[in-house]
């Protein structure tokens, strides 16, 4: 490599004359920074951990694609004198290089970028300046002008100005009173047309009326009003009975929600009690024969099961008791008929017969009766007893 004696003497590291220039510039230049102390003190331990008591010399190899390892440095220090040896490759030695150029490199673009920002500011607040300037010079200017041209002005001049100023007040003026004047007579002819609409509105209310007014047919024809007066009292009626029949409904099923289980059964079973109350029941005529309507199906709502079974049948319908005596029995003219016709004729219990009238001799009788006396001893125990 080139200017190898440079880097290297006897195993000492020595500080190439471009990177002498480069400190005292960073040392007369402020911005180029400076390697801290502390870097270095790490570097030295990172390099003296693999040494405990002895310092060992460090190989130090690294990639470089364009650059041939030629040497390597090994670093040293003499505790006696204080003194320390630094041995550093030629690679370490160009990477160092190549970083401070790369470091100038950024901070004179810096530099050159934080130059140009101030020429522009520095520009800008100078145009500002200036506009400000010419702004109030204008001011100024146009001011003095005024001021000149009205130290100028004659008397004269000066009275036709105020005159000037009278006729434009007087002009002002009536432009005011005209404003008024015909916003006064837009409100009139508003409430001119207001008046105008509620009349128009106002005839043909009365119109209307008229026209509503019914006409009295009282009397032509009595009979006809009689049927549509009845009709239509009728239906207020029909009307009147729905609604209470619905607001009856209405009450019962909010009081039956208010009720318990309990109070409900016992409401249904008196319910079904007061109805077989009020159920008219059917008369059965003389010598009527007996039909059950039969216990199943009663829930249904049809109309053979809310049949009348009591009336009589269309054989029955005939009265027998206008019949004379022989035919007053159910199955007249059948063979094997009985002599027996009914319980009513051959009823020996009335309470107003001769058998039941409380008499000595009905009394007598009775006692003499057996099974009267209440008592079913066995024959043969009295027997015994007796003996």
């Amino acid at each position: 490599m080139k200017n190898e004696s440079n880097y290297h003497n006897g195993g000492e590291y020595k500080i190439p004359n471009s990177s002498k220039n480069n400190i005292k510039n960073s040392k007369k230049n402020p911005e180029i920074p400076e390697i801290p102390e502390i870097l270095k003190r790490k570097r030295v331990r990172r390099l003296n951990e693999k040494g405990e008591a002895t310092l060992q010399p460090v190989k130090v190899q690294r990639y470089w694609p364009d650059i041939n390892i030629k040497t390597t440095t090994t670093t040293s220090f003499n505790n006696a004198s204080g003194t320390k040896k630094v041995h550093i490759s030629e690679r370490e030695v160009a990477a160092d290089r190549r970083r401070q150029r790369l470091r100038e490199r950024a901070l004179e673009r810096r530099r050159q970028e934080e130059e140009r920002l101030k020429e522009l500011e520095t520009a800008e607040k100078n145009a500002e300046a200036t506009q400000i300037v010419e702004e109030n010079m204008k001011q100024i200017l146009k001011m003095k002008m005024i001021k000149q041209q009205e130290n100028c002005l004659s008397q004269a001049h000066r009275e036709t100005i105020l005159e000037r100023e009278k006729i434009e007040k007087l002009a002002e003026e009536a432009e005011t009173m005209k404003l008024k004047e015909r916003e006064e007579r837009k409100q009139e002819s508003h409430m001119m047309v207001a008046s105008v609409v509620q009349k128009e509105k106002q005839k043909e209310f009365d119109e209307e009326a008229s026209k509503r007014e019914v006409e009295d047919i009282d009397g032509i024809d009595e009979q006809a009003e009689y049927e549509a007066w009845k009709l239509r009292e009728l239906k207020r009626i029909k009307t009147d009975r729905e609604e209470r029949r619905a607001e009856k409904e209405r009450e019962e099923i909010e009081k039956r929600r208010n009720m318990s289980e309990e109070q409900r059964m016992k409401e249904d079973m008196n319910h079904v009690k007061k109805q077989r109350e009020e159920k008219t029941k059917g008369k059965y005529m003389f010598l009527q024969k007996y039909y059950h309507k039969g216990a199943f199906y009663l829930d249904k709502d049809e109309d053979i099961f809310k049949r009348n079974y009591a009336a009589p049948t269309p054989d029955e319908a005939v009265r027998k008791e206008v019949l004379p005596k022989v035919m007053q029995v159910k199955n007249f003219g059948r063979a094997g008929q009985t002599k027996w016709t009914h319980l009513a004729d051959q009823d020996t219990t009335k309470k107003d017969s001769v058998w039941s009238k409380n008499t000595p001799i009905n009394r007598s009788t009775t006692s003499k009766l057996g099974g009267l006396h209440g008592g079913f001893d066995k024959p043969t125990s009295k027997k015994r007893k007796t003996e």
